[in-house]
C-alpha cells in the first residue's frame, strides 16, 4: 500500500498548472494577496493549507506568519514536516532550497501542494 502523497509524480497534471492559476487559487482559498510564487518560501501558507485539510493537526501557534528571514522560514517548514510525519505523507521537503525563495523550487512544491489539497479536501457543505 502506497503512503499518502506518493501518487503525485512529476508527470502528474499538478505540474502543468500555471503560476497565475496557483496564486489565484491560494489567494482565494486562504484569503491572501500573494503576487509571486516565491512568497510561499516562508512555508506559512502551506501550513495553513494543511490545517484546512486536517484541522487541529497543525501547530499553527508555532507558525510565524510574518516571517522575513530564512531562519524563520526553517521553523515554519519544521511545523509542516511534523504534520507530514504525523500523517505519513511521504513528500520530501527540500527546505534548504525552498527558503532561498527561488521560483522553480517553490513552484514545484506549490504545484504539489495544490494537487494534494485537491485530492484530499472535502469542502464543508
Amino acid at each position: 500500500m502506497a503512503s499518502v502523497g506518493e501518487g503525485i509524480g512529476m508527470m502528474d497534471e499538478a505540474y502543468f498548472v500555471s503560476r497565475g492559476e496557483l496564486l489565484q487559487w491560494l489567494n482565494s482559498t486562504l484569503d491572501l494577496n500573494y503576487t509571486k510564487v516565491e512568497q510561499v518560501c516562508s512555508g506559512a501558507a502551506f501550513c495553513q493549507l494543511m490545517d484546512l485539510l486536517y484541522p487541529g493537526k497543525v501547530r499553527l501557534s508555532k507558525v510565524n506568519f510574518a516571517a522575513k528571514h530564512e531562519y524563520e522560514y526553517i521553523k515554519n517548514f519544521k511545523v509542516l514536516q511534523d504534520v507530514f510525519d504525523k500523517l505519513d505523507i511521504k513528500k520530501a521537503i527540500d527546505v534548504n532550497k525552498l527558503i532561498k525563495g527561488k521560483y522553480q523550487d517553490n513552484l514545484e512544491m506549490f504545484q504539489w501542494m495544490k494537487r494534494y489539497f485537491e485530492l484530499h479536501y472535502n469542502a464543508p457543505t
